[in-house]
Parts: structure tokens; C-alpha cells; sequence
């Protein structure tokens, strides 16, 4: 569950820590307190879209952590193939800046915002205002359906796998083979291609090698000088040669080496570097004779130099390492082989087609046979929610024949929502005709199906009581209370009768000083607790805090039934 939630110079919150409990977490407040913000704040550290606009007036940055305790091993999982260290705690984290930087971490470790989102999708599920143009939105209508029951997302892979297929084949016909000419000029083109490279005759580490050879052949001046000198430091240096001079020493040595053994040794010594040096002088000779300055040659590697990089940059380096050529002989062989081909794809693209309405048919069944058990569940939730007049459908287009057909991964279906909010009148598309009170109730209805099945242990709902009131609004608390007993629930309400559900009630505070505004957040106790729900009731009088008081009383009993 979200354990911990950590704001830090978000709009009106300079700094705030939130602790958060299992169950209901309820968040009330006057309307601009604030309550939106924690919401946002929220959204940030799971990896939403983020806005400059959130950093609180004067900060450079803002940050938010939110703290997860008892992870799923699926979460584990994504984890340790990123190899994050898996913790008893998960800490999701996000900074922005005001220069524009965003920052995310996983317990510390700076990750993607996109690794950031794979996490936060199974951790939190978030119901805000917006998500009741979703359910408007009839595209939206097949994801929930099919979010329903799992035998369809397995016949869903087992279309979208033959889509690809399917796609794969067709795209290489409409690719490879146009009409007559367009195949000509193809083949001429490759044809070029191909006879360029090959008549390059580019070797494996030849650019490297003519480098190297240029590299010394410019420097070719500088290096006859330092033989030179080296030579006539040997052999031609003035006031001594140091050749003769070692010679010189070695035959005075000798004339006194019966005398002492010291002395035969130096002699032996002066041998020794006499012949290392001449052997260094006569290295140094061979090489001024190997060294000489050939322009015409210069010109050949200048020339074969500057025709590799040519062809590296007419075919992005892939002349060097055949990628290129090899891909261009296959796509030859193929257009001069054409008319075998096309035929072998078209049978192939025919097959696979004829698979694939196969199984979009048995993926529309399935859906068909799942859209009659949702009905069923949706009406039951929407006559609990007081729309006991209201009749549910889910309809599909008519099937067409595999040749009329628009084959997608998703299928062939289009699926709409149609409702009558009162009996005795027909369906009509969701759409069209429900009020805001009325889609408030329907969403409720979807996730109150939603929570048993896609396994996401927090969900918030965020002011979902727009547009209800009254009896309604009571057993909207109640359908909460039910989600809370197997799922953590944070609700931003303006309704007594959700509050007095809560098993943790915070009270969101703006307090404006002279020069700033600021947000505070207040955990309530029992007593504060009968004010606060007074208040959202419609006052604080005596009458209004006893009836608090009851509310309070039957959401305690209503919860130990549950």
C-alpha cells in the first residue's frame, strides 16, 4: 500500500508529509484548499505528465516520494531485471525543476520515466474527474471490457501474435513489388549499388592502415631530421666522436689491465657499448635509407582515403561491414525473382489472413460471451447505486465477412456502451444521454467490478461524488467501504456521508499570511472528526454534530458487516 507520501514546494505545500493508513483514507477541505494539489502531487511521483506550473512561487525545484510497503512480486519482479535492489520499502521519487530537469528515481536509482510509470501502473490506480470523459469516449468502452475477464487477453495475444504475421507479409508485398517499371528501376539502382561496392574492394582495417601510413608519410621531414641528428651525434660529433672515443678507451684499458682486474673490466665494458652503439648507429642508417619523401604516393592514399569515406557516407558505414551489400543482393535476387515470389507471398499472406479472421472471430466470441456476465455485474452495481430504472448494454458491430473486413491487432470488434436511465425507454449510446451524477455512479460501478480483477492494490478517487447527493450519496459510501476491505482507498470528497467512512479522515487547511498562502494537512481525531463532518453536512450546530455523530455510528456498523 501507499505508506508515505512526501511533497516538497508543490503550489501552495512548502513541505508535507502524509502517512497513510490500509482501508478508506478520506481528504476533505473548503473548496481551494488544496485538496486537487495532493492529487497532482500524486499523479507526479507515478510518473504522470509533469508542469512547471506546480512548483510552488520563489522554489527552483519540487519534489515528491511516495513510500510502498508490502510490494507484489510482479513489482519485485520488473525490479530485479533492472537490477534495483528490492527493499522492504519502495520509495517512487520525482523532482522537477524550474529549468525544466525531471528527475526520477527507484529507491534512489535514477530510472526512465517510462520504467517509472511500468511500476507505479501496478501499484496505483487513479479515478479523478477526468477519467469521466473515458468512460464518454467510446473507443475506451473495449479496453474495460476486455479488462474483465482474463480468457480475453490470452485470445487477444493469440490475435495480435497472428496480426503481425499477417502484416509482416503484406507489408514485404506492398514494399518489394510496385508495377513494372518502379521493379526496373529498383533493380537498376541495386544493381549500382552493389557493383560500386564491390569494385571498392574495401578491406577489413584498410582505412585504419592508410591513416597510419599518411600519419607518417606527412611527417616524413620531421623524421629524416631526428635520424640525421642521431647519426651525427654518433659519428660526426664535435669536440669528440663518442664511437672513437669508446674505442680509445677500450685500448687504454688494455694496457693496463694485467695491473688490476677492475681494469679489464671497464675495458670489456667500453667493448660492449662501442658495439651496442655501432649496432644503434647502423638501425638508424637503414632507416634514413628506408625513409624518403614519395608525393606521388602521398597523392594515391590522399585519394583512396577520401573515396572510402565517400562510400562510408553514401551508405552509412555499411559498405565496410557488408550489412548493406548483403541486403541489397537479397532484395535483388528477389525483384529479378519476382513473379515466384509474389506468388509464394500472396498464397502466404492468404494463409496467414485466413488465420487471423480465425481467431478475431474467436476473440469476438469470447467477448461477446463475457459483454453478457459485465452487463450483468454493471446493472447490479447501477441498482445498488440507486438506478434501479436503468437498463445496461454492450453492443457489438455486425461481423463482416473476411474480405470486408478491417483486421488490427485488437480484432475486428467495435464495441459501444448504451444505457436508459429510466424504463420503458430504448438504449441509446452511454454518450449521449447520461448526466454527471449518472456517469459518476456508472464509473463507481466499473471500478466496484474493476477492484476483484485487475489486482492494483491502491486506488483514488478524486472528488468521484460529482453530481450525487442524498440516499445516493450513502450507498456510494458504502460501495467504497466494500472496495476499502480489499484495497487501499484514498478519496477526496466534499460528502458527509463518504468521510464517515474514512478509517483515517485528514482535514486539508490553506492558511494565508501576509506575503504567502500556504497548504497544511491535518489527521483528525474523533471529535474533530463530528465537526469536520458537521461542516461538510451543512453546518456546525448542535443539531448537525449529533447527526454527525449517528453518521459516524452507522459507518462503524456498516463496516464490521462488511
Amino acid at each position: 500500500m501507499l505508506n508515505k507520501l512526501v511533497i516538497k514546494n508543490i503550489a501552495l505545500i512548502k513541505e508535507l508529509q502524509v502517512d497513510l493508513s490500509d482501508g478508506m483514507n478520506v481528504l476533505t477541505g473548503e473548496t481551494g484548499a488544496g485538496k486537487s494539489i495532493i492529487v497532482d502531487s500524486v499523479n507526479l511521483a507515478l510518473g504522470e505528465r509533469a508542469d512547471r506550473e506546480l512548483i510552488r512561487t520563489g522554489a527552483q525545484k519540487a519534489s515528491v516520494e511516495a513510500w510502498f510497503t508490502d510490494i507484489k512480486q510482479s513489482v519485485n519482479d520488473i525490479l530485479s531485471e533492472q537490477e534495483i535492489e528490492c527493499e522492504p520499502e519502495l520509495v517512487l521519487s520525482r523532482e522537477l525543476s524550474a529549468s525544466g530537469k525531471n528527475v526520477c528515481r527507484i529507491n534512489g536509482t535514477l530510472v526512465t520515466l517510462a520504467l517509472l510509470k511500468s511500476v507505479s501502473d501496478q501499484l496505483v490506480d487513479i479515478h479523478g474527474q477526468h477519467e469521466h470523459q473515458s468512460l464518454l469516449n467510446e473507443k475506451q468502452h473495449i479496453v474495460m471490457l476486455d479488462g474483465f475477464e482474463e480468457k480475453i487477453g490470452e485470445a487477444k495475444a493469440d490475435t495480435a501474435n497472428a496480426y503481425k504475421q499477417y502484416s509482416s507479409v503484406k507489408k514485404r508485398l506492398q514494399s518489394l513489388f510496385g508495377n513494372d517499371g518502379d521493379r526496373e528501376r529498383r533493380i537498376d539502382i541495386l544493381q549500382f549499388q552493389i557493383d560500386e561496392i564491390e569494385k571498392a574492394n574495401i578491406t577489413n582495417g584498410e582505412e585504419e592502415e592508410l591513416f597510419q601510413q599518411k600519419k607518417k608519410m606527412d611527417a616524413q621531414e620531421k623524421i629524416m631530421d631526428v635520424l640525421n641528428e642521431c647519426y651525427e651525434s654518433l659519428y660526426l660529433a664535435e669536440p669528440f666522436n663518442i664511437l672513437a672515443s669508446l674505442k680509445q678507451i677500450s685500448g687504454r684499458m688494455k694496457t693496463i689491465d694485467d695491473i688490476d682486474e677492475t681494469y679489464a673490466d671497464i675495458g670489456q665494458r667500453a667493448d660492449e657499448a662501442y658495439y651496442a652503439l655501432e649496432e644503434i648507429a647502423s638501425d638508424i642508417r637503414q632507416q634514413m635509407d628506408m625513409s624518403f619523401f614519395d608525393a606521388d604516393a602521398l597523392e594515391e592514399i590522399q585519394d583512396r582515403l577520401a573515396f572510402i569515406f565517400g562510400l562510408n557516407r553514401k551508405y552509412q558505414d555499411a559498405c565496410i561491414d557488408g550489412a548493406f551489400i548483403k541486403n541489397a543482393k537479397q532484395e535483388l535476387a528477389d525483384l529479378i525473382d519476382s513473379e515466384k515470389l509474389v506468388k509464394e507471398l500472396t498464397q502466404k499472406e492468404q494463409s496467414l489472413k485466413a488465420d487471423l479472421y480465425e481467431k478475431s472471430l474467436q476473440l469476438s466470441q469470447i467477448r461477446r460471451q463475457t459483454a453478457k456476465i459485465f452487463e450483468s455485474k454493471v446493472m447490479q452495481q447501477l441498482c445498488d447505486l440507486g438506478m434501479a430504472s436503468a437498463s445496461f448494454g454492450v453492443r457489438f458491430a455486425d461481423i463482416k465477412s473476411i474480405d470486408e473486413c478491417v483486421f488490427g491487432a485488437n480484432g475486428i470488434d467495435d464495441v459501444e456502451f448504451f444505457i436508459s436511465t429510466n424504463r420503458g425507454e430504448p438504449q441509446k449510446p452511454l454518450r449521449k444521454i447520461v448526466s454527471g451524477g449518472e456517469v459518476s455512479r456508472i464509473m463507481l460501478a466499473l471500478k466496484n467490478i474493476a477492484a476483484d480483477k485487475d489486482g492494483v492494490p491502491t486506488m483514488i478517487f478524486d472528488e468521484i461524488d460529482t453530481g450525487i447527493s442524498g440516499r445516493i450519496a450513502h450507498v456510494v459510501a458504502q460501495k467504497l467501504g466494500n472496495i476499502s476491505a480489499g484495497r487501499q482507498i484514498i478519496c477526496v470528497t466534499h460528502l458527509p456521508q463518504i468521510a464517515s467512512m474514512a478509517d483515517r479522515h485528514f482535514l486539508i487547511l490553506k492558511q494565508s499570511g501576509q506575503n504567502s498562502t500556504k497548504t497544511h494537512l491535518k489527521l483528525l481525531d474523533e471529535e474533530q472528526r463530528i465537526e469536520e463532518i458537521a461542516r461538510l453536512a451543512g453546518g456546525d450546530s448542535s443539531v448537525t454534530k449529533q447527526h454527525a455523530k449517528q453518521m459516524l455510528q452507522s459507518a462503524k456498523e456498516t463496516k464490521t458487516t462488511i
